[in-house]
């Protein structure tokens, strides 16, 4: 099946299918073009039966596409369906899926994702993200306004972020190249990466490593129970450390006296502090390019 729907102005596309494939891809178009197949012989009852809608919003259009529901384990091999959609680049996006994997390629407005075990994968989105997952990764590009992200054992990884971003994540690892804004993260056994810190983070994490490669202001409060933490500082800020490890290590390659010796950016304060049971933590420099 497909359908094709004039939609010049803001798009806002609603997309339901719970077993197979969404893939959504954003480009220089006026027209949204929806296509339905099915992966599996009984899947084809599935796009028959499928409602593909478009109507007039606000000077715009909300495109919607719902795959129906089989209920009962013994269709979950039988109903899968493949979604793709073509629509223009800045429309927002809202997609629920189980098992399905959602990839989202150019560039949209907002994203609200959820899936159950289905990876999530997305290009650049220049406004907010909302992302849930149980056991799928979550993979994003950069993302221009604020993010959230949320999954039980699935991986955490984006680009970079220009909001306000939290994360959480049970055993899963979770990566950030770079933040601008402040990011809160609450993970479990899962390991945490983070690229440039421009305002600082709050992490809280049980037995997984933590690593900070460059934290270039504001504070940087880190708590953990069994894992290490290692901290890159840029060069010449005004640094202030509170760290305590009960029977892990402590090592800096930073003078941490009490009157730092003045710097170019002494304006700039940074302030770390750690809390460890028993792992090691580590302060460094920077590297001028971490992301």
């Amino acid at each position: 099946m497909e359908k094709s729907f004039e939609t010049r102005g803001h798009v806002h596309l609603y997309v339901q299918n719970e077993v197979g494939l969404i893939a959504i891809a954003a480009s220089e178009t006026g027209t949204t073009v929806v296509s339905l197949v099915a992966d599996t012989p009984g899947a084809e009852e599935l796009v028959e039966r499928a409602a593909v809608e478009c109507r007039p919003a606000g000077g715009g259009h909300v495109v919607a596409v719902k795959i129906p529901r089989l209920h009962g384990m013994r269709f979950v091999r039988r109903n899968a369906v493949t979604v793709r959609v073509e629509l223009p680049m800045g429309s927002d996006v809202t997609v629920a899926a189980g098992s399905a994997d959602v990839e989202i390629t150019g560039t949209i407005g907002t994203a609200d994702l959820k899936s159950a075990s289905g990876d999530i994968a997305t290009d650049d989105v220049a406004a907010g993200v909302t992302a849930k997952t149980a056991s799928g990764n979550v993979t994003l590009g950069a993302v221009g306004g604020d993010l959230e992200a949320h999954t039980a054992s699935g991986d955490l990884r984006c680009s970079s972020v220009a909001g306000p971003a939290v994360f959480s994540t049970a055993s899963g690892d979770l990566e950030v190249g770079a933040a601008r804004n402040r990011v809160e993260i609450k993970a479990t056994s899962g390991n945490v990466r983070l690229g440039e810190l421009a305002q600082g983070a709050r992490i809280v994490n049980v037995s997984g490593n933590v690593r900070v490669l460059a934290l270039a202001e504001g504070d940087l409060r880190v708590r953990s129970v069994s894992g290490d933490v290692t901290v890159g500082v840029a060069q010449g800020v005004d640094l202030h450390v509170d760290v305590e490890t009960m029977s892990g290590s402590v090592h800096s390659d930073i003078d941490l006296d009490d009157a730092p010796a003045p710097a170019p950016r002494r304006d700039i304060r940074v302030d770390l502090s750690v809390r460890s049971v028993s792992g090691n933590v580590d302060i460094g420099r920077a590297l001028e390019q971490v992301a």
